[in-house]
């Protein structure tokens, strides 16, 4: 169709049918796992980690594209025709970017398996993986929504009640530590029944590098609730590092890689060729004004514009929001596509326009970098004498630096500016003496780490109000006033709950906020507009 959505998954199962080139992955997404054996609990695992990363170009487009990468503004829409970069609300996009995604994709199969591993404890390693995953997606979805069902969902009922996102909270760090505890005790038990191959996208197997993320996510949620609830985020984050090891170099990165293969191909890359959105403003301003030098990663990500040269570069954003009668002022020659190094490199350093569709790329789930921002804000609250809150700022931002040049050839890019980057302009740690100064750099550094997860950045910018964002040129949303500096707090409930389940409409819900888009979910204690 003219906007260039279509629905990936029903698209791949045809060329699957006519040329048998689906990767043995992706076939465990279009599997119905309620149709499996008891067998198949690995592919259940398979299942759950495609749905909640969200590999699928149309799961990845109406969800994280035209939502929570907008909002995080790692991007601007340029399409006259999108609107959502304004606060324009779609249901049916929310509904099968996220809603759909985690009730469906991943909480449904969930539960489904923990009855399977209840009747077989012989499952029980492959389960614990399955926690660790799944309590990843709940705290995603909470962070969107706020309060949401969760105890009763999944199980038939359309009016499950909801939970507060307190309590939600409360449960995941239950089902993290759980999961982390019976893993360290049976991960040598020869009786367990292990992944075969393709079953676990992620670590293929390695449970001493699932223990880690278990640890270091519940490191990122602890983290999470430092404003509104500093007593439990303390003791969370401490019994984290205490738990047997956390994520400790780029070699425990968690992501689902896409081959490339076939129909399929990292999400990201398979739907900028259509020229829908670019670099952010707020993005142009992050790479090239926070230091002295450029960004080391500006041209990883990001192509020059078509305007411009290999040999005189010029990487440009947009503002977010643009009203649609101002598009034309941001013409597509002078504007950066995501066709950087990592997945175009001919077009960054030969001017070679041929777009290469399918790209083999990891779909991050989180990164060792992350958990050095982790450590060093937590350092900086004076939580652990034993950390140095400088040095893993600095440990950040050079993981992040080296992880993103991660199968690029070395050939085309200089690692020359790396020290001046980290150690001059407002990057540099020395520049700053207060605690709220250093939180900013950190902060800043993280976002820009975690790109392209639009996801974690919103949520991250929605707890701590950094980086410093910008507000939308326009906003459609009448109880979101861009002029007086005002951002979007939420994504509001989906039509079809709010038709089918009376819980969703009940004022009560978001300590008593109700829904909406400019309500504050719990643990947002409003340090931006």
């Amino acid at each position: 169709m003219k906007h260039h959505i279509f629905k990936s998954t029903a698209l791949a199962l045809v060329f699957c049918v006519a040329s048998a080139s689906c990767t043995d992955s992706f076939d465990a997404m279009n599997r119905d796992p309620m149709g499996m054996t008891d067998g198949d609990l690995g592919y259940m695992t398979a299942y759950i980690q495609e749905w909640g990363t969200r590999i699928g170009s149309w799961e990845y487009q109406v969800g994280e594209n035209l939502h929570t990468n907008l909002y995080a503004q790692y991007f601007a829409n340029s399409a006259s025709y999108f609107t959502s970069d304004s606060y324009t609300y779609k249901s049916e996009w929310v509904t099968d970017g996220f809603w759909n995604t985690y009730y469906v994709g991943v909480l449904k199969q969930f539960k489904t398996a923990q009855a399977i591993a209840a009747q077989n404890p012989a499952y029980g390693n492959i389960f614990q993986t399955m926690r660790i995953f799944t309590a990843m997606c709940t705290a995603q979805l909470t962070d969107l929504f706020g309060d949401m069902p969760y105890t009763q969902a999944a199980l038939g009922n359309s009016k499950a009640e909801y939970d507060t996102q307190k309590s939600i909270y409360t449960d995941i760090f239950k089902e993290l530590s759980e999961a982390v505890e019976k893993l360290k005790a049976d991960k040598s038990n020869a009786t367990m029944i292990t992944f075969k191959q393709n079953q676990d996208l992620i670590y293929d197997g390695d449970l001493e590098k699932w223990i880690k993320l278990g640890n270091s996510l519940r490191l990122r949620y602890a983290m999470r609730l430092a404003y509104i609830d500093p007593e439990t985020s303390k003791k969370e984050a401490m019994a984290a590092l205490a738990g047997g090891g956390m994520l400790d170099s780029n070699a425990d990165n968690a992501g689902v890689f896409i081959s490339g293969q076939g129909v399929t191909g990292w999400p990201l890359h398979q739907i900028s060729g259509w020229g829908e959105f670019c670099m952010s403003k707020t993005m142009e301003r992050m790479l090239k004004q926070t230091s002295s030098v450029m960004d080391p990663r500006t041209a990883l990500w990001f192509g020059h514009t078509e305007k411009s040269t290999v040999e005189n570069p010029e990487y440009t954003g947009i503002p977010n929001g643009v009203p649609v009668d101002k598009l034309a002022q941001y013409p597509k020659d002078m504007r950066s596509n995501v066709w950087g190094l990592q997945t175009a490199p001919t077009w960054n350093s030969k001017g070679d326009s041929k777009f290469p569709y399918n790209v083999a790329k990891r779909q991050k789930v989180m990164d060792y970098a992350e958990v050095c921002f982790l450590k060093a804000e937590l350092a900086l609250r004076g939580w652990s004498s034993s950390i140095n809150a400088e040095n893993m700022y600095l440990a950040g931002i050079q993981a992040s630096l080296d992880n993103e040049r991660a199968n690029v050839d070395p050939s085309l890019y200089s690692t020359k500016n790396d020290e001046t980057y980290k150690n001059s302009g407002s990057v540099a740690w020395e520049t700053q003496s207060s605690l709220e100064g250093h939180l900013e750099q950190i902060m800043t550094q993280k976002w820009l780490a975690l790109y392209p997860n639009g996801v974690e950045a919103w949520t991250e910018f929605r707890r701590t109000g950094y980086p410093k964002l910008t507000p939308v040129k326009l906003s459609l949303d009448p109880s979101i006033n861009a002029d007086k500096g005002e951002f979007i707090k939420k994504l509001r409930y989906v039509d079809d709950e709010l038709r089918e389940n009376p819980n969703a409409t009940k004022k009560s819900l978001n300590d008593g906020k109700g829904d909406g888009s400019n309500v504050r979910v719990w643990w947002d204690t409003g340090r931006y507009k």
